[in-house]
C-alpha cells in the first residue's frame, strides 16, 4: 500500500519542484526568456495560415466545452457505479484551474522581448489557463474510464493537450514555459488525486491474510488450529 501511495506522491513532488524551477528559469533566466521568445514568434509567424484552425482547436478548452466535458467524465464515472471517481476527476479540474488563475495573478509580471516587437504578451499570463484546462481533462478522464480503455484515453488526451498547447502558441496568446507550466499544474493535481484515492481504497479482501490454521471452504465451519502434539 504504501509504494502504491509513495510513487504518485513522488510524482506530484516532481511536478511542483519542476514548476518552482520552470517558475525562476522563465522569469530570472534572461537566456531562457529570450528563446521562450523566439519559439513564440516562430510559431506565430504561421498565425496568418493556421490561425483558423488555432483558434478552433484552442476554444476547446474554454471554459464552457471543458465544464461539457467535464460533465461527460462525471456521467461516465456514475453509470459505472464510481462516484469517488467522478469526485476525483472534479476536484483534477476544478483544483487545477483555481490553481493556476491564482498562479497568474500571484506571478503577473511583463516579460518584454524585442523579437515579438509591438505583439508584445500581457503580464498575467504564467501559467498557461487554456494548457491547464485541456492537461486537465484529459486527466480526469483516466480516473473514470475502465482500465482497458486507459491507453488509448491517455493518448487522445496528450494529442489533445498537446493541440491546445500548439494551438495558443500559434495565436500568440503564452509563451511556451506557459504552456508547460499548465501542464505541471494539471499533472501535479492529477498525481495527488491519485495518491488520495488509492490511500481511500481499501486494500482487496483476497490480499487479507488467512490465520494459519483456519482454512475455511464455502459452507463450512473453519477448524480451529491443532498443535504440535496432534491434539485439539
Amino acid at each position: 500500500m504504501a509504494k502504491r501511495i509513495g510513487a504518485p506522491a513522488a510524482a506530484w513532488f516532481a511536478c511542483a519542484t519542476s514548476l518552482v524551477l520552470l517558475t525562476l528559469v522563465a522569469y530570472g533566466v534572461d537566456a531562457a526568456q529570450r528563446a521562450d521568445a523566439r519559439v513564440l514568434a516562430r510559431f506565430s509567424a504561421h498565425e496568418d495560415s493556421l490561425g483558423g484552425i488555432a483558434g478552433g482547436i484552442a476554444h476547446l478548452a474554454d471554459p464552457l466545452p471543458l465544464a461539457a466535458l467535464l460533465i461527460g467524465a462525471c456521467i461516465i464515472a456514475l453509470l459505472r457505479g464510481r462516484p469517488f471517481d467522478a469526485l476525483a476527476a472534479l476536484a483534477v479540474v476544478a483544483g487545477a484551474n483555481v490553481t493556476t488563475q491564482v498562479l497568474k495573478v500571484l506571478l503577473a509580471h511583463p516579460r518584454y522581448q524585442p523579437v515579438l516587437g509591438p505583439e508584445q504578451l500581457g503580464p498575467i499570463a504564467f501559467p498557461s489557463g487554456h494548457a491547464t484546462a485541456a492537461a486537465s481533462i484529459a486527466i480526469a478522464y483516466l480516473f473514470v474510464v475502465p482500465r482497458g480503455a486507459r491507453p488509448a484515453t491517455a493518448l487522445l488526451g496528450a494529442g489533445f493537450a498537446a493541440a491546445v498547447g500548439l494551438s495558443i502558441v500559434v495565436l500568440s496568446w503564452h509563451y511556451p514555459s506557459d504552456v508547460l507550466g499548465g501542464y505541471l499544474v494539471a499533472a501535479g493535481w492529477g498525481f495527488a488525486m491519485l495518491a488520495l484515492t488509492r490511500a481511500w481504497r481499501r486494500p482487496s479482501r483476497r490480499s487479507s491474510p488467512t490465520p494459519p490454521g483456519w482454512q475455511a471452504s464455502r459452507g463450512s465451519r473453519p477448524s480451529p488450529p491443532v498443535s504440535p502434539s496432534g491434539s485439539a
